[in-house]
């Protein structure tokens, strides 16, 4: 007769090997959900963010077509309409529509922000962008160079602003370019250092900071 002993404990050690590869399975199938909950989280977040970088960058190239065609508008924001008022880099700003025609659409600065809703039914995305931009005077030292010194009226530094919040959590972009009144190849303006008329080339102004470009910042 065979010894009960050595069945039974053949019996106990399947049930604990079953016991333990369940447990093996368990918490590699947790790991794998927790790598895509995360996954998907930080998907979702880089969609966020693009969205928010293409509202910036829009605002940015709007200001930008604003100013070649109504810099004094710019230099001098409402509500006070003074050069001197509403360029800290605090006040906030935003374009609306002033009027609109089957072939153009007419820009005017408005005070404030500006809210813009993405909703999706398939994702169930319901996020509200707030933008803005503000607008801040440039100054130049003696040799032109954008530093302290004095203030350039020819050249303004314009940052786009967008926020958002998901989760609990908000989320900041911005976008900084240097806007100048610029509309030819070569420039003649005056070194208002030494009260002289200087040229620069193209290649000079963008070395000394004249030409558009932007900055990019994330937080």
């Amino acid at each position: 007769m065979n010894p009960v002993f050595n069945s039974s404990s053949k019996s106990g050690q399947s049930v604990f090997e079953v016991l333990i590869a369940v447990a093996i399975a368990t918490l590699i199938i947790g790991s794998a959900v927790t790598a895509t909950i995360i996954t998907l989280r930080s998907g979702s977040g880089g969609a966020n963010s693009q969205k928010a970088y293409a509202i910036a960058n829009e605002t940015i190239n709007n200001v930008r077509s604003y100013a070649e065609a109504s810099w004094s508008d710019l230099y001098s924001p409402p509500p006070l309409n003074d050069p001197n008022e509403g360029k800290d880099g605090i006040d906030q700003y935003h374009l609306s529509v002033v009027s609109t025609t089957t072939e153009y659409t007419v820009l005017g600065i408005a005070t404030g922000t500006e809210n813009i809703v993405f909703t999706s039914t398939s994702t169930g995305e319901n996020i509200t962008y707030t933008s803005w931009f503000t607008i801040q005077d440039v100054n130049r030292t003696a040799d032109n160079w954008i530093g302290s010194g004095f203030r350039d009226p020819t050249t303004l530094k314009i940052t786009a602003n967008v926020s958002w919040t998901v989760g609990g959590t908000a989320n900041t972009i911005d976008l900084a370019t240097y806007a100048s009144k610029i509309r030819s190849r070569s420039v003649s303006f005056d070194d208002w250092h030494i009260a002289s008329s200087v040229t620069f080339s193209i290649i000079e102004l963008c070395a000394r900071g004249n030409i558009l470009f932007t900055l990019f910042s994330y937080g």
